[in-house]
């Protein structure tokens, strides 16, 4: 699917109840996170044109979308993910909400953000949890409606990406154990199970919000070892008398 039109979908399936109070757990996370970080830029990717972030002390706060959309704010860039034009090692923390979800090759922009980040850099990764309630509600959906059109990536998998991406996981976070359900009155009624699973911290929250920082590479100078030469000096020796004659 596209990422406009993934991007649409999103934006109505956000608006609607459940996806009001998915947002609103996500939104509070994600603040949480940012507020322990400080520099000047940070950048942010979502299919939502109006999500902002004020917990945090960078300098300044880009927001990334592949198309120019009315409502969009004033510090949006219109960029593609695998194409970023941002310099590398200049980017002190990234959010991508969702966008590795829809993204038709995550793998190569995952690349794309580890190379703007600078070392020691931040990323926060929002992504849906496949081994959840939502992830077995998704595989009996239509995928051509929202959340349910999202690819629902791993962590283990994403795990193994910012392996070879030169990112280290500093930790995985998983919210939101209730029921993908419409109706309020059955989201409530099966509560109960929701936060058993979440009492014993199991794996199964409908998303995951992963921590990873860039690595860096430390030189440690090495002194050169000089060997001292060893000249080999004759013997002095007396002259002989036919030297001398």
């Amino acid at each position: 699917m596209l990422d406009n039109q993934s991007r649409q979908l999103f934006q109505d399936w956000y608006d609607t109840e459940l996806g009001q109070r998915l947002l609103n757990e996500e939104h509070d996370f994600v603040e949480r996170e940012l507020d322990n970080m400080v520099g000047y830029y940070l950048v942010q990717q979502s299919p939502l044109k109006q999500l902002t972030f004020h917990n945090h002390r960078m300098r300044e706060n880009i927001c990334l979308s592949p198309v120019l959309e009315l409502g969009a704010s004033q510090s949006t860039v219109v960029a593609n993910m695998s194409e970023l034009p941002l310099e590398s090692d200049g980017i002190d923390a990234i959010v991508l909400h969702h966008t590795l979800d829809l993204s038709e090759n995550p793998h190569r922009d995952l690349y794309e953000v580890a190379r703007t980040l600078l070392p020691s850099g931040k990323l926060i990764i929002i992504g849906f949890n496949p081994f959840s309630f939502w992830g077995i509600r998704r595989a009996f959906s239509k995928r051509m409606r929202a959340p349910w059109s999202a690819s629902f990536i791993s962590h283990r998998r994403l795990d193994d990406w910012l392996k070879v991406a030169g990112l280290t996981l500093e930790k995985v976070e998983f919210i939101d154990y209730d029921m993908p359900f419409k109706s309020s009155k059955w989201r409530q009624r099966m509560g109960w199970l929701g936060n058993s699973l979440k009492a014993l911290k199991l794996p199964m929250g409908s998303v995951y919000i992963m921590t990873a920082t860039k690595q860096t590479r430390r030189y440690i100078p090495l002194k050169p070892r000089w060997k001292a030469t060893k000249v080999r000096v004759p013997p002095l020796t007396k002259p002989t008398i036919k030297e001398i004659k």
